[in-house]
């Protein structure tokens, strides 16, 4: 919602919205084992990755367990999810899937748009 209660400027969300630059090696994580883009440190999604809308402007991070934060600038959402019960995974919990997608039913917003591209 612009940033201002944050004391964000226009300029730090712009390039939190923009695609992630990839490092001189790739985007490849070898802790995670998979193509993982970052941007001022947070996780943007990608093919192997999404969050949100899945659209380029998202950013955030899974967390362990299936937990999930990100923020949505273009559906102007901000969403976190908090499991009490670790899953062996770190992205793409059921239970937070499904939430997300009737939240994005709700508002009228595909959670599954195309993914973004690697």
């Amino acid at each position: 919602m612009g940033g201002r209660e944050l004391g964000l400027r226009k300029e730090t969300l712009d390039l939190l919205a923009a695609p992630a630059i990839p490092p001189a090696r790739g985007f490849y994580d070898q802790c995670l084992k998979a193509e993982v883009q970052f941007s001022l440190g947070f996780m943007k999604p990608s093919a192997v990755w999404s969050f949100g809308s899945a659209s380029a402007s998202s950013f955030g991070s899974p967390g362990s367990g299936g937990s999930l934060g990100f923020a949505d600038p273009v559906a102007a959402v901000g969403y976190a999810y908090v499991t009490s019960q670790m899953r062996g995974v770190l992205t793409g919990d059921p239970r937070e899937v499904a939430l997300r997608d009737a939240l994005y039913s709700a508002i009228g917003t595909s959670s599954a748009a195309t993914p973004v591209a690697a």
